[in-house]
């Protein structure tokens, strides 16, 4: 056995800064609710207030234009909780292997 003193100080950290990220990320979800409340808003007011021959086809546009990004985060905010479960799981071996060490090293 070995002491894991530096790398459990840089799991925290990691831990830490994916958390902080996922955080984030939240937060970006919500805004991009706004975004796409807005959008599909702005598509409803062009079917009413204009006429051009393809009206139908820029009011979808303009109410698609957001249609990915609410999948893509969701999916980035599940891999920062599955690496904060895997790095938490690490940090919680580590941490029992580095007091198993520092008790036989002080005994």
């Amino acid at each position: 056995m070995r002491c894991h003193c530096n790398r459990i100080a840089r799991l925290r950290r990691d831990i830490d800064k994916i958390i902080r990220t996922r955080n984030d990320l939240q937060v970006l979800r919500l805004n991009n609710g706004a975004l796409d409340s807005g959008l599909s808003e702005l598509g409803g007011s062009m079917r009413v207030l204009a006429t051009p021959d393809n009206i139908d086809s820029c009011a979808t546009s303009i109410s698609n234009a957001n249609s990915g990004a609410q999948a893509s985060i969701e999916a980035m905010i599940g891999q920062c909780t599955s690496r904060v479960s895997m790095l938490q799981s690490d940090l919680s071996r580590l941490e029992s292997e580095d007091r198993a060490h520092h008790q036989a090293r002080d005994a």
